[in-house]
C-alpha cells in the first residue's frame, strides 16, 4: 500500500482533533471549572470553544470521567485562578497551569490547526500522473 503524505496528516489531524475535543468537552462538562471555561472560550478563544462544542456530544457519549482526568493532571492547579476570575478563564487555564500534562496538551491545541493547513497543503500540491501524449484514436 502506498502512503501518501496528505493521508497520513489527515489521518493525524483527525486523530488531534478528536482528542482535543474529548478533553476540553469533558473539561467543559467538569461542575466546577466547565461553565466558566465555556462562557470564556465562547467569548475569547474561538478555537476553545470549538473543540468544546464538537467536544461535549463525543465526552457524553464515550465518557467524562477519563477525559477530565487527563484535563486535571494538565490544568488542575489552575482551577482556583478560573474560578476566582471566570471571565478570563481560557487564559488563566493555560498560563497558570504546572501540570505534568501540560505540555502535550499544548502541543495538540496547536497542532490540529497545523495540521489540518498541512493537510491541505499536501493535498492541494499532490503529485498526478503527467501525460504527455493523447489517448490514441482509432
Amino acid at each position: 500500500m502506498h502512503w501518501r503524505k496528505y493521508t497520513v496528516l489527515s489521518a493525524l489531524f483527525a486523530l488531534c482533533l478528536v482528542f482535543d475535543a474529548w478533553v476540553y468537552g469533558s473539561l467543559a462538562l467538569e461542575p466546577g471549572v466547565g461553565p466558566a471555561l465555556a462562557s470564556a472560550a465562547r467569548e475569547n478563544a474561538p478555537l476553545l470553544h470549538g473543540y468544546i462544542v464538537v467536544g461535549i456530544p463525543l465526552a457524553q457519549h464515550v465518557g467524562t470521567v477519563a477525559g477530565q482526568h487527563v484535563a486535571d493532571m494538565a490544568f488542575q492547579d489552575a482551577y482556583p485562578a478560573v474560578t476566582a476570575l471566570p471571565a478570563a478563564a481560557d487564559s488563566l487555564l493555560f498560563s497558570r497551569s504546572q501540570g505534568p500534562w501540560r505540555g502535550i496538551l499544548v502541543v495538540l491545541y496547536w497542532a490540529t490547526p497545523v495540521l489540518l493547513v498541512l493537510a491541505l497543503l499536501a493535498w492541494v500540491l499532490r503529485s498526478r500522473q503527467t501525460h504527455l501524449m493523447g489517448r490514441a484514436r482509432r
